[in-house]
């Protein structure tokens, strides 16, 4: 029995509440019937009801869920802010325009999707990815006739792939857990990476014969300096352009770039800063700075408020009892049985936890660690490692609980609920190769 504020109740009850909470949250996600924050507050706050809490706890745990993503918030805000400036100047007109003329086909955008989207994770950050690789990209599926939601499922499943790199989060909280290399971790998930990249790539060409089924690329004659020019925009979206500031822009796009990667900066101030700089030189006065925040408030107020409404989802998950309950029950069912194919069993389970919310660091800190440990004689802490990275991780950016996803889907425009119907199947499909790859190449055992 646990205690919770004035209560007592099972293990087992606080594990069936926690499994039954995220599993009903993400079926009101994908239902599309609310809109995000709603049932991201209101469901995690019945069921924190549910096991009694006083008022002092509960404020404990939506607090600290909350403090958790004012980072994520105020990079959010600002960098929508920057991106919106860059936008409105005409900067991603010009650089779009340049890209485009060495990729004027359907195929070579959604190939240059996949490696833009390897070079922007190589930081380890799902957040910055989105913030460098949707804008650009997402101007040219447009002027393409081509789905922004398959912008957003190439860029989720490769990001995803990238995320176990040893510079990752994942990797590195494992590592740690495990008291061992992340280097060694590499070596033994590297089949897997590599099968994971090629299917990512796979999909990409997929969806390019999709697009084009459906109509997407140039029409005949078209020349691609044609869809970025000035004529098909209105008398208002030429007053804000500020092509003597190209240059300038370009400069100030590349610092931000940089210090995100290289400074050590929070990635919040580097946007702050670059949005007060990039609104002071570009549109200098106080009536239009007021302007174009009032235009680009109505993103940034939808987004931020999934931010800080998936703060109430982790924090009541995390810091209830539901979380330590949920990882006691699994390590019960599991010590009682067969351990020899435990890490198989849980290969093919990772997937589905993932997908319906199940904390990353939960696993990676406690279930995974128990897991190696039951199947010792089976399995090595840098196996059981791998494994866990294959089948997880790639799924981290259809997790209703990442808030990093969020970013994404609000420059693509995009719901969550199209989101997860579009890119689960392939994400599960992804660590299913990985996992059996690395099985039949002999780095993960049976």
């Amino acid at each position: 029995m646990k205690k919770c504020g004035g209560s007592f109740m099972s293990v087992t009850t606080y594990a069936i509440l926690g499994f039954a909470m995220m599993l009903i949250l993400t079926a009101v996600l994908v239902s599309g019937k609310f809109t995000p924050s709603i049932p991201m507050i209101v469901i995690p706050i019945i069921f924190a009801v549910i096991m009694h809490p006083t008022f002092a706890d509960l404020s404990d745990w939506v607090t600290s869920g909350l403090k958790g993503q004012v980072s994520n918030a105020a990079m959010f805000t600002f960098a929508i802010i920057f991106f919106g400036v860059m936008m409105d100047a005409g900067v991603f007109d010009k650089i779009v325009g340049k890209m485009m003329l060495g990729a004027k086909t359907v195929t070579a955008v959604c190939v240059l999707t996949v490696l833009a989207t390897i070079v922007g994770h190589s930081d380890g950050s799902g957040a910055t990815t989105f913030l460098i690789v949707i804008p650009p990209f997402l101007m040219i599926y447009k002027r393409l006739k081509m789905r922004p939601i398959v912008l957003m499922c190439l860029v989720s499943i490769t990001a995803g792939v990238m995320n176990c790199l040893p510079w990752g989060g994942p990797c590195g909280r494992l590592a740690a857990g495990f008291n061992i290399s992340a280097t060694d971790i590499l070596v033994a998930e590297l089949p897997g990476l590599v099968i994971g990249l090629i299917c990512c790539f796979a999909i990409a060409l997929y969806y390019a014969r999709q697009e084009k089924k459906r109509g997407a690329g140039l029409e005949a004659g078209a020349d691609t300096a044609d869809l970025f020019s000035e004529a098909d925009k209105t008398e208002e979206e030429k007053a804000l352009l500020r092509p003597q500031l190209f240059w300038f822009n370009v400069a100030l796009i590349v610092i931000v770039i940089i210090a995100m990667f290289a400074s050590g900066l929070p990635t919040f101030l580097c946007f702050m800063v670059a949005a007060a700089i990039a609104l002071i030189v570009n549109y200098p006065g106080t009536k239009i700075q007021n302007e174009r925040l009032k235009s680009y408030a109505p993103t940034v107020l939808t987004m931020v408020s999934v931010l800080f409404a998936s703060g109430v989802f982790t924090g009541v998950l995390n810091n209830s009892p539901m979380k330590d309950s949920m990882v006691e029950v699994v390590s019960g069912i599991l010590e009682g049985s067969a351990t020899a194919h435990i890490n198989t069993v849980m290969g093919f389970l990772w997937g589905p936890l993932s997908a319906i919310g199940l904390n990353h660091e939960a696993c990676a800190y406690t279930i995974v660690p128990m897991l190696q440990s039951i199947a010792a004689d089976h399995i090595t802490p840098v196996q059981a490692a791998a494994s866990y990275l294959m089948t997880f991780v790639p799924q981290v950016f259809v997790n209703p609980g990442t808030a990093a996803m969020y970013i994404g889907l609000g420059l693509a425009g995009i719901d969550f609920k199209d989101h997860w119907k579009f890119t689960f199947k392939w994400v599960m499909l992804i660590c299913t190769l990985c996992f059996a790859g690395s099985i039949l190449v002999g780095t993960i055992p049976f």
